[in-house]
């Protein structure tokens, strides 16, 4: 992925891309979440993580298929 592009994904997403995907690598995926979203944004995160149809519908999206296209080109 271009520099330029990772730049606009971050200021849309608002932290680190690159960040978040060492920190899930790492195991240590709460923590980034915890540091870097709201504590609302965690809690819809991990309300959606545990419900089954819920993420399979979330990971199905267009916006979630553009965002691991985008992080796979990153590699």
């Amino acid at each position: 992925m271009k520099k330029e592009n990772m730049n606009d994904l971050n200021k849309k997403v608002g932290f680190d891309v690159n960040k978040m995907k060492e920190a899930a690598q790492n195991g240590q995926l709460d923590e980034f979440v915890n540091k870097n979203l709201s504590e609302k944004a965690t809690k819809q995160l991990k309300e959606v993580l545990s419900n089954k149809e819920a993420c399979e519908k979330l990971l199905n999206s267009p916006q979630a298929k553009e965002l691991m296209k985008k992080l796979k080109e990153g590699k």
